[in-house]
């Protein structure tokens, strides 16, 4: 219910940052977890912060990793939201993916539910999984439908890049929780929250290349001539439909111990492509100007991926917003961020 307390973590980043801001504007009381002290003052500094101080506060949890991690960080809230995630990096070596990818995505899981679990009141824990989570990419491509019941077998290292390796942290921390969950058999239930392509305005991005990180860069880039030569899977989703997830999952009438895809096109086909149509549409003065470079830029390939995301949209009451709005995000953005809008 709105005015309880929920232990946020993640909030300085991309989902975890709209999660917050759309907790508050529920009326919920938060309790954002930080590394450090710098963390807390890039959330202070986001503009939309500002009109919900009285509703926030900070408290520092410098390695997610160590046991009793999250102890102090759930006393007294009723709900927890764990959005924190390893992020992804190609420049990792192969010999940093087990403690950069493998290690914080299991124990940042399982330790919240181990400090939630030693402690009285806390009702439900919702976790930010990924799409990787239960399937692979070796779906992608293929005629398989994926629906929450899908299962890819998990895979163990040696990794051949820091994608297999990012791909794989998602599915071990998935199966973890679960064996944690069927294990311990706590008085709190789990929903865990499986988005796939998240894109959308990032509030956290305060210099137009802040846009070029994580799947945003993947949509952005291509428009403002930088070419994706590899396929990329069409499955996104707008940030704002996974922060509603979220939210909406600390209602008790939403089903807990479930486990919800979030996909705009459920079963629908979408191709990256569209978005040089979108925008030559809507910005057709930009892109005369060569700010969008859609007529001169290799148009982006895209990898077919059948996800069902139903289930999400029946039982949290989401229609998904569509691609045309997750571009026009963005690109609104962008513009704003050079000083063109």
């Amino acid at each position: 219910m709105a005015h309880d307390l929920v232990l946020l973590t993640g909030a300085t980043g991309f989902i975890g940052f709209r999660t917050l801001i759309f907790l508050l504007k529920a009326g919920y009381k938060v309790r954002a977890a930080v590394r450090n002290a710098t963390g807390s003052e890039k959330i202070k500094a986001i503009k939309p912060i500002a009109q919900y101080e009285s509703q926030i506060e900070y408290i520092i949890v410098p390695d997610i990793t160590i046991l009793g991690a999250y102890d102090d960080a759930v006393k007294g809230v009723k709900y927890v939201v764990h959005v924190a995630s390893p992020f992804a990096s190609p420049d990792l070596l192969e010999s940093e993916f087990e403690s950069n990818y493998i290690q914080p995505a299991i124990k940042g899981s399982t330790g919240i539910l181990d400090s939630a679990a030693a402690i009285q009141g806390i009702e439900r824990v919702v976790i930010t999984g990924s799409y990787l989570s239960i399937a692979g990419f070796a779906v992608a491509g293929t005629d398989a439908v994926v629906d929450e019941t899908h299962r890819s077998a998990v895979t163990v290292g040696p990794y051949p890049n820091w994608l297999a390796a990012y791909a794989a942290s998602k599915a071990l921390a998935f199966e973890a929780t679960k064996e944690w969950m069927a294990k311990h058999k706590p008085s709190f239930d789990l929903i865990t929250i499986e988005p796939v392509f998240v894109l959308g305005r990032d509030d956290t991005a305060t210099r137009p290349e802040d846009l070029f990180r994580g799947p945003n860069g993947t949509l952005l880039g291509p428009l403002v001539g930088h070419p994706q030569p590899e396929p990329t899977m069409c499955c996104p989703v707008h940030v704002d439909d996974v922060a509603l997830m979220h939210v909406r999952s600390l209602d008790p009438a939403i089903p807990g111990n479930e486990d919800y895809l979030s996909n705009s096109h459920s079963l629908e086909n979408m191709e990256w492509e569209q978005s040089f149509d979108i925008i030559k549409k809507h910005y057709p003065k930009e892109c005369a100007e060569g700010i969008f470079k859609v007529d001169t830029t290799e148009r982006p390939k895209s990898l077919k991926v059948r996800i069902d995301s139903t289930k999400a949209e029946k039982t949290f009451g989401i229609t998904f917003k569509s691609f045309e709005e997750q571009v026009l995000s963005i690109a609104g953005q962008y513009l704003e961020l050079i000083g063109r809008k």
